[in-house]
């Protein structure tokens, strides 16, 4: 066995090796970007949950906004017709020269 068979048996081993760690290590790379797209889709379907969920209170929130205003309105309609009898009641009464105090 002469000098060039035994570099080129070693070259070959070298090679051989290096391969098997660029395998290996593809091969690990990729079950990492694997693991990685899992975990990232599960929280992505948990915040597309949680945006769902939020859209939902958020329309539940502006609903009864919505009827509180209304309400409000409601309530401040009456307030002025309850205002507008008592001054029209306490012009009559004062027109009739009795004054009626309001307890």
């Amino acid at each position: 066995m002469d000098w060039f068979t035994g570099i080129s048996i070693v070259a070959i081993m070298a090679g051989v090796t290096i391969s098997l760690v660029v395998l290996v290590a593809v091969g690990s790379i990729r079950r990492s970007q694997n693991e990685a797209a899992a975990r990232q889709s599960q929280q992505i379907r948990k915040l597309t949950e949680t945006v769902a969920t939020l859209s939902q209170q958020q329309q539940a929130a502006q609903t009864r906004i919505q009827q509180l205003t209304d309400a409000n309105r409601k309530l401040s309609d009456e307030l002025s017709a309850l205002g507008e009898r008592l001054s029209d009641a306490d012009t009559v009464q004062r027109v009739a020269g009795t004054a009626r105090l309001l307890h």
